[in-house]
């Protein structure tokens, strides 16, 4: 069996990379014990909005666990305008004199983190993960011609007229060649530094799929409604484009809800293993796929299997690791395909698949 760790000393998702409305749509968490890979955080305060009973919010890297506990902690603290401000949704000189209200909250650890990265405070940390930065290298890369571009696609004011701007202008020799680099795995693994590109399957064409996804959501969705749209193609949020956990409404939700969101730093393999039977009503695993093989991803459903009540709900992402599909059917779960299958053309944060498995 086989799985990748990534650094445990840096944060490599530090904003919203998913559309948390697929799993809540797949998982109704309203009344349920939730269990959601950590990550940014997003798709577990995200999760909070529906009202669930109790999330655990589980990571393996303490990096990821201790960027979740100061936005906990900020929901708790702050005013929105304040939280806003110290998240980095807006630009704020005070942010230090911010995080010395948040830290009495935090874990040692996660304390510890953060006094050692103060530029991360001092930038606003919803932008401050590996993956945001090679975000925005790439957008420095692309030139001042091809950013305009990119903001007459994100302002675009109807879908005709996006389409027509992508087919016309954007989708050019130039854009080709870019996802064709981009589906060189040596980049993946030595410039992007992602360690799961080793789990994709050799024949995966990623150039053809990335294309494709790329393409779909221009003919079917205004990228200017989508914040993960917004964070690829801009580098940022604008404040009509934001993900729920940092809108206001969502904030004041998550913030009326907190306390019912525990952080824990273990592996997702790990953590169901010892896990109680029948004890979670939803399980969210995002892409947890895309950093193990099959072998690794059928002992998490076996487990699955036995902690999972009755009626629970699983929702999985799959990103360029397309293996492991078959594995809930093998071990009781029933698949959800029709569902599935409209996700994967609905979801906002459109490069991923789906399986969405119950056992009710």
């Amino acid at each position: 069996m086989k799985a990748s760790q990534l650094d445990s000393r840096a944060i490599w998702y530090a904003a919203s990379n998913e559309d948390t409305r697929s799993e809540c749509r797949a998982l109704q968490p309203k009344g349920r014990r939730v269990l959601s890979i950590t990550a940014s955080g997003s798709r577990t305060f995200d999760l909070l909005i529906e009202d669930p009973a109790s999330i655990i919010s589980i990571d393996q890297n303490p990096a990821q666990t201790a960027l979740a506990e100061l936005l906990a902690s900020a929901y708790r603290r702050l005013s929105y305008g304040e939280f806003r401000d110290f998240a980095g949704i807006t630009p704020s000189t005070d942010r230090d004199r911010q995080f010395a209200r948040l830290a009495p909250d935090l874990s040692p650890d996660a304390r510890q983190f953060w006094e050692h990265h103060p530029k991360h405070i001092a930038t606003g940390i919803i932008y401050c993960g590996r993956w945001e930065g090679f975000l925005r290298s790439i957008q420095k890369l692309a030139g001042s011609r091809r950013r305009d571009l990119a903001a007459r696609l994100l302002t675009a004011a109807t879908l005709d007229a996006q389409h027509g701007l992508w087919r016309g202008t954007w989708d050019d020799r130039r854009w080709r060649l870019f996802l064709r680099l981009l589906s060189i795995r040596f980049l993946w693994t030595h410039v992007a530094r992602e360690p799961g590109i080793a789990f994709v399957a050799p024949d995966f064409d990623i150039y053809r799929y990335v294309r494709a996804r790329f393409d779909h959501v221009a003919k079917h969705h205004l990228l200017s409604e989508s914040p993960f749209a917004w964070l690829m193609l801009n580098g940022t949020y604008p404040s009509q484009a934001l993900p729920p956990y940092l809108s206001e409404a969502g904030f004041a939700q998550i913030r009326t809800r907190i306390d019912r969101v525990q952080f824990v730093t273990a592996s997702i393999q790990d953590f169901l293993r010892d896990c109680a039977p029948d004890s979670l009503g939803a399980v969210s695993l995002s892409d947890y796929s895309s950093y193990c093989d099959v072998e690794v991803q059928r002992g998490v459903w076996a487990s699955l299997a036995r902690a999972v009540t009755a009626d629970g709900r699983v929702c999985e992402r799959k990103f360029f690791n397309k293996s492991g599909t078959d594995l809930p059917e093998a071990l009781g779960f029933t698949r959800d395909r029709a569902l599935e299958d409209q996700l994967f053309r609905e979801d906002r944060a459109f490069f991923y698949s789906f399986v969405v498995a119950g056992k009710g």
